[in-house]
């Protein structure tokens, strides 16, 4: 996908993202990962396009993304809530959710993706070129923030990923 059609989808791909119909996902030696984000922001850094995704630390998402320093956005199509959940709620910590059968890593695509899923009607394949942690100090008296962050500060790491890949499956 060039740039304008990409351009051109930006409407309904945020619209995915704000539903929660995306998985960020990687991949660190033979071990895939992914989480389901709604957060996050496309834009126009250093004349090139990027993807900026907010993640927390303590996931494990996060840790492979930290080492593998690239990651895949997967967008759905309606009709994968129960899919989407799941990768929201369970940790990798805890169990490999490719195995679990709920969705597919798609090996054809991996050339070019870390972590390409089957099932995904967009994918965007991106390079991390820079982090930022979003800082306690300045959020400290934002209740329309700190409501997200009730129980520790667990706050979020900006990844912004230059975006090197699109595809649109028909």
């Amino acid at each position: 996908m060039n740039n304008n059609s990409f351009i051109s989808e930006l409407p309904t791909l945020m619209k995915k993202l704000i539903s929660g119909e995306v998985i960020l996902s990687s991949k660190i030696f033979d071990r895939f990962a992914g989480m389901t984000i709604a957060w996050g922001f496309f834009g126009n850094m250093w004349n090139q396009l990027y993807f900026t995704a907010a993640v927390r630390p303590s996931r494990h998402t996060f840790s492979v993304i930290r080492l593998a320093r690239s990651f895949t956005v997967n967008f759905f199509d309606s009709g994968f809530d129960k899919e989407l959940h799941y990768f929201g709620s369970i940790s990798g910590y805890n169990e490999d959710k490719f195995c679990s059968g709920a969705l597919h890593i798609d090996t054809a695509f991996l050339e070019h993706f870390s972590a390409p899923i089957i099932e995904a009607r967009y994918l965007i394949e991106c390079k991390v070129k820079d982090v930022h942690p979003i800082d306690a100090f300045q959020v400290g008296e934002q209740t329309d923030i700190m409501k997200f962050y009730p129980e520790n500060d667990d706050y979020h790491i900006m990844l912004y990923g230059k975006i090197d890949t699109m595809v649109k499956r028909a």
